[in-house]
C-alpha cells in the first residue's frame, strides 16, 4: 500500500472521527471525548502492537521518542480540537487545523535554517485569508470569539511540531502501530493528570449512553487514522504525505453537509474559506 493511499485514508479517518465525536458533544462534554477517545486507543492499538510485533520493539530506546510526542500530541491537540469542535463547529475546525503544515514549514524555517520562498509566502496569504473568511461568517458565527480560533491552531501548532519528532523516531523504531500506541498511552497519562489537576473536583467525566457509542466509534476511527499516518511517514516523504493527509477539510465538508444537516450548516464562505486554506497548505508542502 503506497504511503500517498495511507495519507489520504488519514485524512478520511480524522474527518469521520471529528463528525462522530461533534454528535457525542451533544450529550456529554470535550474532557470526556478525549479521554474516552485515548482510552479506545490504547487498549485498541496495544493490543495489536502486543500480538503482531516482536518483543524486542518494545525495548528499543528510540521508542523514548514517541513518549515525547505523546506529552502533547494527540492528548492535548485533541482535547483542543474537541473544544473548537463543540465551540465553532467541524466545518470550521477542520480547515482551521489544516494549517499543520504551515507551522511545519515555519519550525523547519527557524529550527533547519531554511529559508522563507516566494511559495511560503504566497502559501501564508492564503491561509490566513481563509482564517479571516471562516471567522467573518455571519448568523450563529458571530458569537465565534477570537479565543475559539486560537484552540485549532495551538493544536495545529503542536501536532506540526510534532511531525519533525515521529520522522526521527520511525527511523529508529520503525513499527508505527507501536508508535502510535506509545504516544497514545502517554497523552491518556498527561490530559487525565491535567483535567484531574485543573478540574478543583469538578465532575469531568460525563459518559452515558448517548455520546457513549459516538465517542467509541470515534475512537476507533482515530486509532486507524494515528496508524495511518504512521505508515505514511515510514514509506512516504513528508512534503508528499502531508499535503494529502491535510485534505480532511475535503471529506469533512461532505460529511457535515451529510450527516450533520441539523446540527451544522455548510455555507458558502465555509467553502471558500476551507478552499484558500486548502489551497495554501498543499502549495506550502508542495512547494517549499
Amino acid at each position: 500500500m503506497p504511503a500517498e493511499l495511507f495519507a489520504l485514508s488519514n485524512a478520511f479517518l480524522f474527518a469521520l472521527h471529528n463528525m462522530l465525536t461533534k454528535k457525542g458533544l451533544k450529550y456529554s462534554n470535550p474532557a470526556t471525548a478525549v479521554l474516552t477517545s485515548l482510552a479506545v486507543n490504547v487498549v485498541a492499538l496495544w493490543g495489536v502492537s502486543l500480538l503482531f510485533l516482536p518483543v524486542e520493539a518494545l525495548t528499543a530506546s528510540g521508542i523514548f521518542i514517541f513518549v515525547l510526542v505523546g506529552l502533547f500530541q494527540p492528548g492535548f491537540t485533541r482535547l483542543l480540537t474537541y473544544k473548537s469542535i463543540e465551540t465553532v463547529g467541524v466545518a470550521v475546525t477542520d480547515p482551521l487545523r489544516a494549517t499543520t503544515p504551515m507551522f511545519s514549514a515555519f519550525l523547519a524555517i527557524l529550527l533547519l535554517g531554511e529559508r522563507m520562498t516566494p511559495p511560503i509566502f504566497l502559501a501564508t496569504v492564503l491561509i490566513i485569508a481563509g482564517i479571516t473568511l471562516l471567522s467573518l461568517r455571519s448568523g450563529a458565527a458571530k458569537k465565534i470569539r477570537l479565543r475559539y480560533v486560537f484552540y485549532p491552531l495551538l493544536a495545529s501548532f503542536l501536532a506540526g511540531f510534532s511531525q519533525i519528532l515521529r520522522k526521527f523516531g520511525l527511523a529508529a523504531v520503525p513499527h508505527p502501530v507501536l508508535a502510535a500506541a506509545v504516544t497514545a498511552t502517554t497523552s491518556l497519562v498527561v490530559v487525565s493528570l491535567s483535567l484531574w489537576v485543573g478540574s478543583r473536583r469538578k465532575k469531568v467525566l460525563a459518559l452515558n449512553k448517548g455520546c457513549f457509542p459516538f465517542y467509541l466509534a470515534a475512537g476507533l476511527a482515530v486509532s486507524l487514522g494515528m496508524v495511518t499516518i504512521y505508515y505514511a511517514l515510514d514509506l512516504g516523504k513528508v512534503v508528499v504525505v502531508i499535503p494529502i493527509s491535510s485534505t480532511g477539510p475535503l471529506f469533512t465538508l461532505t460529511l457535515t453537509a451529510l450527516f450533520l444537516k441539523g446540527v451544522e450548516r455548510v455555507t458558502l464562505k465555509i467553502v471558500l474559506g476551507a478552499a484558500l486554506i486548502i489551497s495554501g497548505v498543499i502549495l506550502l508542502t508542495l512547494w517549499k
